[in-house]
């Protein structure tokens, strides 16, 4: 991604829809907007896709064997409400087991030390963009009856702010990664969206 990703993806993305085939195609046949859905990662984890997103297939990975490795399954948003935004998730479940008496006690566990908390939120900048900086650093909440450590980092040069989420469902660790270049002060419906209605079934 380059820096100027933000500035010109959905300036791009708009040329590619006035296009005269795309206008063509679309005399012919109107797409119906992407239903809001139930999604499965795995274990009977499962949370709800909002309206006008999707799946990228062929980024999903599973690497677990023998109780190591992970599924990773990456989404986006190709509404036209996000032209702008360009909102990205990704869901990475691992397959080794948390090891402690609940959920609870298995994710406090992941981060019960400073330099695990400091290097969390390390990653979490570095992974957002060069110079960024935290709108929120790493906090326990309650999203959907369900502990989270949130971090929220804001970007800076035209790179997507993120949204890093991490949580322990039936043992299993659950990382979710949201990025946006929308910069207000609400950007992470969607996200939040989806981490309220994760469940297991």
């Amino acid at each position: 991604m380059t820096a100027l990703f933000c500035r010109f993806a959905g300036l791009a993305l708009f040329a590619l829809l006035l296009s005269p085939a795309t206008l063509l195609a679309q005399s012919d046949q109107v797409q119906e907007p992407l239903p809001a859905r139930t999604v499965a990662l795995d274990d009977g984890i499962v949370f709800t896709l909002p309206a006008g997103w999707e799946e990228v297939e062929d980024e999903r990975e599973d690497t677990r064997a023998n109780g190591k490795g992970r599924l990773w399954v990456y989404f986006h948003c190709i509404s036209e409400e996000c032209r702008h935004s360009q909102e990205t998730c990704s869901f990475s479940l691992r397959a080794a087991p948390v090891e402690g008496a609940d959920d609870t006690a298995r994710l406090k566990s992941l981060f019960a030390s400073p330099k695990s908390r400091y290097d969390r939120m390390r990653t979490s900048l570095i992974s957002t963009s060069k110079d960024s900086t935290f709108r929120q650093p790493m906090t326990l909440q309650n999203i959907g009856g369900r502990d989270w450590y949130i971090i929220e980092t804001d970007a800076r040069h035209n790179m997507k702010s993120g949204l890093f989420a991490e949580t322990v469902i039936d043992g299993r660790r659950l990382t979710v990664t949201c990025k946006t270049c929308e910069t207000g002060e609400i950007r992470h419906r969607n996200a939040m969206a989806m981490l309220e209605s994760l469940r297991q079934e």
